[in-house]
């Protein structure tokens, strides 16, 4: 076992997708799959296309310095083709997570209630 210390968004990206045990200030244990730190929250047992959706979750463009044209382009075939586009932040994480399920479903903490983040060695 090994601890994510401290808690922030450097230290807990490697794991994003993974399964963690957590312990709250209070004593209370939870097990999920690491989603996300975002603003001061945890984000666990979510699936890539949860992130996707949500409105908080940055999104990168990778514009280039190509007219206007060729994105008008990309847009008319990105609707055509009726798969959701990802953006460059989400587009190295698995689609959902391995196991996801496993823990129920989504759910935040707030990172200042957490007292131990542990990822399986």
């Amino acid at each position: 076992m090994r601890p994510i210390y401290p808690i922030d968004e450097e230290q807990c990206r490697p794991f994003y997708g993974h399964p963690v045990f957590i312990i709250l200030k209070d004593g209370t244990e939870l097990i999920g799959t690491l989603s996300r730190l975002d603003k001061g929250k945890l984000y666990l047992n979510e699936t890539a296309a949860g992130i996707q959706s949500n409105p908080s979750a940055p999104a990168k463009s990778k514009r280039s310095g190509t007219g206007g044209r060729s994105l008008g382009k990309a847009r008319s075939q990105a609707k055509k083709s009726g798969n959701p586009r990802t953006t460059a932040t989400n587009e190295t994480l698995p689609v959902p997570y391995p196991d996801s399920g496993l823990f129920g479903g989504p759910f935040e903490l707030d990172v200042a209630s957490v007292g131990a983040l542990i990822v399986p060695s």
